[in-house]
């Protein structure tokens, strides 16, 4: 009886687990063929990631799963998010609403790939963890196991020190931990609440008189009013640090203010913006989406300027229905950015994996302003080449959004993707970083 009864629990609870998907099913071969043909035909990128591309990995996973009545909902939505990852396009993203994702928990800690293991670099009070301890095994795998099961493609990058591992490890429920002293330990790592993350806009003055701004996020208004109540101390210092090694971008224009400081003789916008155009992928279904989403804009503005300037784009959409890629050339800009009557001599700009998006732009744009600049520490996230997302349904609950444009230098193979902006003076990342800021003490040296 009692062994009856156990059996009876189990099954009741595979039922229980398994049950949303019975009583909701989803075509599954419908959504694969929306998510495959979508990448395939209208990403800008296909070409160039293709490589990367295995849906039939995916789907035989998921079939299977179906096949033996163990889908669920999250082997599902986790698949889908896996494969469109895998394509290394962080404008590339899968959403599905109907399930609490995993990338909308916490992530209470941070760390930094090596070769063997993983360094905690930075944690928050009941994580488990602490900044220096080294994760040797995430569920009982070691990370070099980790990738190659998982192809050396799911972390964005096969340079551990450029990995990105924080959606991995927000589904991992325990740890094997080698703390400072030597002693091993195995942590539990329950899931964490979401929480807000604190990515600060701040000014200091550091000894021989270097003013230091860290710029994690491109906030006009709060840089605005940083350089409002700095500017004097930031004309009248020797050097200035700029930090944008976690900047997780923001407002285009946020650091328009800065850039007098910056230019080293009086520099064109165009100039400084170094836009060469780009290249829209101008497929049926692009054409038709974006025309769809501007008309229905247009119909809520009033400013005879914002709906003639809509209707622009509504005619470049209507004009080139089908065209397949097409080159744009840059629109004309006008103005000059003039140096500052007293500016720092030099201004070092430090940057990191982690910088990416519009924080990425103005990294670029400040290796534009000339020679009092040098750029150090590790090349940014590589997130430039792709651009101008379409959100599109590809079932009621999932939507997938993808870029449609993408940067004449990516066209012409000069793109960064994967491998970011680089910098005048590599600083590879060691464990000795956790305790002290390298980066930052030899951009004080310079």
């Amino acid at each position: 009886m009692e062994l009856t009864d156990r059996v009876e629990r189990e099954r009741l609870a595979k039922e229980a687990v398994y049950a949303e998907m019975k009583e909701h099913p989803i075509d599954l071969d419908g959504l694969y063929n929306a998510l495959v043909n979508t990448i395939h035909y209208d990403y800008v990128g296909f070409e160039h990631k293709r490589k990367y591309y295995m849906p039939n990995e995916s789907r035989t996973y998921v079939f299977s799963n179906y096949r033996y009545g163990t889908l669920t909902m999250e082997i599902l939505a986790r698949s889908l998010h896996q494969l469109v990852g895998d394509l290394h396009d962080r404008h590339l993203k899968f959403h599905c609403e109907d399930w609490i994702d995993y990338r909308n928990l916490g992530m209470p800690y941070r760390v930094r790939g090596a070769k063997d293991c993983l360094y905690v670099t930075s944690a928050r009070p009941g994580a488990g963890v602490v900044p220096g301890d080294k994760i040797l095994e995430v569920q009982s795998m070691p990370p070099e196991r980790i990738r190659a099961y998982m192809r050396n493609v799911a972390f964005n990058s096969d340079i551990p020190e450029r990995e990105l591992w924080g959606g991995y490890l927000r589904m991992a429920r325990s740890l094997t931990v080698e703390h400072a002293d030597g002693r091993r330990e195995r942590v539990e790592t329950p899931p964490c609440p979401p929480f807000e993350e604190n990515y600060p806009v701040e000014f200091r003055m550091l000894e021989d008189n270097t003013a230091y701004l860290k710029l994690e996020r491109m906030d006009r208004e709060a840089i605005d009013a940083l350089l409002a109540q700095h500017s004097g101390d930031i004309a009248g210092s020797k050097k200035l640090i700029l930090d944008l090694r976690r900047n997780v971008g923001g407002d285009w224009d946020a650091c328009d203010g800065l850039l007098p400081y910056l230019v080293d003789r009086e520099r064109s916008l165009t100039e400084l913006f170094g836009d060469e155009g780009c290249w829209c992928l101008f497929t049926e279904n692009n054409c038709n989406r974006r025309y769809d989403v501007l008309s229905a804009f247009r119909a809520t503005l009033s400013d005879p300027e914002e709906i003639a300037m809509i209707d622009r784009e509504l005619a470049l959409y209507k004009d080139n229905v089908g065209k397949g890629l097409v080159y744009l050339p840059p629109e004309p800009v006008e103005g000059t950015v003039t140096p500052a009557s007293a500016a720092p001599e030099q201004v070092v700009v430090l940057t990191d994996t982690f910088c990416e998006d519009e924080g990425e732009a103005f990294a670029a744009q400040c290796k534009r302003c000339g020679s009092k600049v040098t750029v150090m520490g590790r090349p940014t996230m590589g997130t430039l080449d792709y651009f101008d997302p379409i959100t599109v349904a590809v079932h009621e609950k999932m939507t997938l959004s993808y870029p449609i444009r993408m940067t004449h230098a990516a066209h012409e193979g000069r793109g960064i993707s994967e491998k970011g902006l680089p910098v005048d003076e590599y600083i590879p990342w060691t464990p000795a970083e956790i305790g002290r800021d390298l980066i930052l003490e030899r951009a004080m040296a310079l």
